[in-house]
């Protein structure tokens, strides 16, 4: 597996972190280039034995046993496990990433640490089953949930980030094993342009469907985290909350079409995402202190 690889090959830039027993972590970073490019993986000893690939830059192309590669680059995240049918691995000589390393049999008492309060465990046979169906590996990319992991990275320690990544890892290995069906591979023209990506880029998302009723949940829902944690790290990222980042965004929209088009003011408060008129007067003149009306005279007048 990739443990195997660094191990043989020690890039540049390696720092182990012993988590806890069965948990290690590899933060890694390739500066030249490798006669050993093209790995061929081996079979682990360990049955229970897992490993989630977080790619900081760089690029594996995992190469199945008749089957198509699959390329894992960037904020993208890779699975292997040890009944694996991946033949080899192609590594970029400029890889850099997260190798969080989990025996899950030796780690198995650890667990409620881990997954606190609600009781949840992660099904070791089904977690087996559901990656052989799968030939052994899953490669998550541009996904809304793994580019929700990236957002942190920079803003966290090296230290605090690579525990964080235990967490997901082991959060993505719970997924995977009370799943009912297997879990699709999902590459990157896969992804759907029209959903914001991550909590960087739903401010951009909000100001191009002003017109639409938009709602925490529906926000949470597109980008795969709970709304408590929309609210939190939106206000963290941009200094202002969801709201009021609406708020301005379709104010400003507003006062633009005001002072440029002759459209009239309740067709304007519909493309800003008002039903009615005295909502979006009353949400007007609170934050320019005049009314649309008002606003409209002033401009012509160049008052």
């Amino acid at each position: 597996m990739l443990i195997e690889y660094l191990r043989s090959n020690a890039p540049a830039y390696t720092q182990w972190i012993t988590i806890m027993p069965g948990v290690r972590v590899f933060q890694f970073q390739s500066t030249e280039s490798s006669e050993k490019g093209l790995w061929m993986l081996q079979k682990h000893k360990s049955s229970h034995t897992y490993e989630v690939f977080f790619c900081l830059d760089g690029q594996i192309t995992a190469i199945p046993k008749g089957a198509k590669p699959q390329k894992v680059g960037k904020h993208h995240i890779l699975v292997l496990s040890a009944v694996s049918e991946l033949f080899s691995l192609k590594i970029s000589k400029n890889l850099h990433g997260i190798l969080v390393a989990i025996d899950l049999a030796a780690f198995h008492d650890h667990l409620p640490s881990l997954l606190p309060a609600s009781g949840l465990t992660i099904d070791l046979c089904r977690l087996q089953s559901n990656l052989a169906l799968q030939h052994g590996f899953i490669a998550l990319c541009n996904r809304c949930w793994s580019q929700s992991v990236f957002d942190l990275w920079g803003y966290l320690s090296d230290d605090t980030f690579c525990r964080y990544c235990v967490s997901k890892a082991i959060e993505l290995l719970y997924i995977l094993s009370v799943k009912n069906s297997p879990m699709k591979h999902f590459p990157a023209e896969t992804e759907d342009r029209q959903n914001p990506q991550t909590i960087l880029h739903i401010p951009s998302y909000l100001e191009t469907h002003l017109c639409e009723k938009i709602t925490i949940s529906d926000l949470s829902r597109m980008i795969s985290v709970s709304p408590t944690y929309l609210k939190t790290e939106f206000r963290r990222i941009h200094g202002i909350s969801v709201h009021r980042c609406l708020i301005d965004l379709r104010m400003r929209r507003a006062a633009e079409l005001i002072c440029c088009t002759n459209q009239p003011i309740y067709k304007i408060a519909q493309e800003v995402g008002y039903e009615g008129m005295s909502q979006f007067s009353a949400a007007f003149k609170k934050y320019y202190g005049t009314t649309p009306g008002q606003f409209k005279k002033m401009s012509k007048t160049g008052i």
